[in-house]
């Protein structure tokens, strides 16, 4: 699962604390935030001392995010949750974080229908 964030705020802890319950008990899921459109790794480093997250935090080499995801400029949290192979079994968009948190359970529950 690959979330892309353009903030690093309590609504992406929100969203990441939801999918690293999932993360926790299953190794296989291989979850990533990648801050995009100018996160910063402090920004990063600030949400994971304060929430202790297992999901790893890092940043994207391309600003934009890497160009073969194709990703919406507009969106600011993109989740791609795929299976195993690497196909995608659901893609969400939002355009601010409150919005992504609000779905939180929604893409935990993605997540753990695409490791069956």
């Amino acid at each position: 699962m690959l979330v892309f964030s353009q903030k690093a705020d309590e609504n992406i802890a929100t969203l990441i604390k939801a999918v690293d319950s999932v993360q926790k008990n299953n190794a296989k899921l291989g979850t990533v935030l990648v801050g995009v459109g100018g996160v910063e790794a402090a920004d990063l480093e600030k949400i994971q001392d304060t929430h202790k997250l297992t999901t790893p935090l890092t940043i994207a080499v391309d600003k934009d995010g890497p160009k073969a995801y194709k990703l919406n400029p507009d969106a600011a949290v993109t989740v791609l949750v795929y299976k195993k192979g690497g196909s995608i079994h659901k893609n969400f968009a939002f355009a601010n974080t409150k919005s992504a948190a609000a779905k939180a359970s929604e893409i935990a529950a993605a997540a753990e229908e695409a490791l069956k």
